[in-house]
């Protein structure tokens, strides 16, 4: 009986953990790059901001999130070169806090052998 109790448990965990995913997908009139490096990330309690590098034009984008829904897209005509952002790993960085904190967003691996 107790088999059967943890193993219920378990589904309905399991159920759970698959239906809090989500895929958000933008209106057809909005403008998201399809082919992009993503660059750095940042929210707040409502807000998810994610900035990526359009590789068809080399522009940096700020694409904005409320929620599940992609709210803003931002064009910043701020043209960046690909190969800086190669071979690089993400760190994160949110809300950095105390002295020995920094700011860095990347740890370079271009010189790793």
């Amino acid at each position: 009986m107790r088999k059967i109790i943890f193993y219920c448990l378990g589904v309905i965990f399991l159920a759970s953990c698959t239906l809090s995913q989500s895929v958000v997908i933008p209106p057809a009139n909005v403008n998201v790059p399809k082919h992009a490096i993503f660059i750095s990330q940042s929210g707040t309690e409502v807000f998810l901001m994610q900035t990526i590098l359009d590789l068809e034009n080399n522009e940096m984008v700020v694409l904005t999130y409320k929620y599940d829904d992609l709210i803003r897209v931002i064009r910043t005509g701020v043209l960046l070169n690909p190969e800086d952002y190669k071979n690089r790993n993400i760190k994160g960085t949110d809300a950095p806090v105390g002295e020995d904190s920094d700011n860095s967003t990347f740890i370079d691996h271009s010189h790793d052998q």
